[in-house]
């Protein structure tokens, strides 16, 4: 629900822009959208940029605002996303350990840490004969 209400709100946010800039700075719609879109994501190519100065106090108040949003909206929405991938990776590796998957893998795992151990006390074994 929030996802929706921060990307409407988003939408609303350009919406601001693109009407303001279309007819404070004559623009086309499709400019003045564009300029409030790369405006609002920092990109700014610098093809485009406001004359009047009425327009440069309108973006430098939009940009400090926009900016934010735009990234509490992104960060919000892809934080939700990775929290649920990983609640879901949680259940499926909780469901597979419950199972039974879980003293194959003990038992997997004490294979081969003592092959590990194994190889590790012969090298250790060869290195105290060489002493000798």
């Amino acid at each position: 629900m929030r996802e929706r209400i921060s990307i409407i709100l988003l939408i609303g946010f350009l919406l601001v822009g693109t009407l303001y800039f279309h007819y404070a700075e004559e623009w086309s719609y499709a400019d003045s959208f564009y300029f409030s879109t790369i405006t609002l994501t920092t990109i700014g190519y610098g093809d485009l940029h406001p004359s009047k100065d009425s327009s440069k106090i309108f973006v430098s108040f939009y940009a400090l605002f926009g900016i934010g949003f735009v990234l509490y909206t992104l960060g919000s929405i892809i934080g939700e996303r990775i929290v649920n991938h990983g609640v879901n990776i949680h259940r499926v590796v909780s469901n597979a350990y419950d199972s039974g998957y879980g003293t194959l893998l003990k038992d997997r795992k004490r294979l081969i840490n003592s092959k590990i151990n194994k190889g590790l006390m012969k090298r250790k074994l060869l290195e105290e004969g060489r002493k000798w």
